[in-house]
C-alpha cells in the first residue's frame, strides 16, 4: 500500500482553477486602482496647475516674462 495521499488529477486541475479565477480577481482589482491612481494624479496635476496660474496673476507679471525669467535662471546655473 502507497504511503502518504496522491493528489488525483481532479483534484490539482481544481486548484488550478482556484487560483487562475484568484489571479483574475486580483488583475480586475490592479486595473481598476490604476485607473483610480490615474484620476487622482490627474486631479493633483490640474490642482497644481490652478496655483501656479493664481501665483501667476497675483504676480502682475505676463506668462511670458515669468517663462522669460524661468529660463534666464536655467542659464545661469
Amino acid at each position: 500500500m502507497p504511503r502518504g495521499v496522491r493528489n488525483s488529477v481532479k483534484t490539482i486541475n481544481d486548484k488550478i482553477a482556484e487560483i487562475e479565477a484568484k489571479i483574475s480577481t486580483y488583475q480586475k482589482r490592479i486595473s481598476k486602482l490604476s485607473a483610480q491612481k490615474k484620476e487622482l494624479l490627474a486631479s493633483k496635476e490640474k490642482a497644481e496647475m490652478d496655483a501656479l496660474y493664481k501665483a501667476i496673476k497675483q504676480s502682475g507679471k505676463s506668462p511670458l516674462e515669468i517663462i522669460s525669467e524661468i529660463s534666464s535662471q536655467g542659464a545661469q546655473t
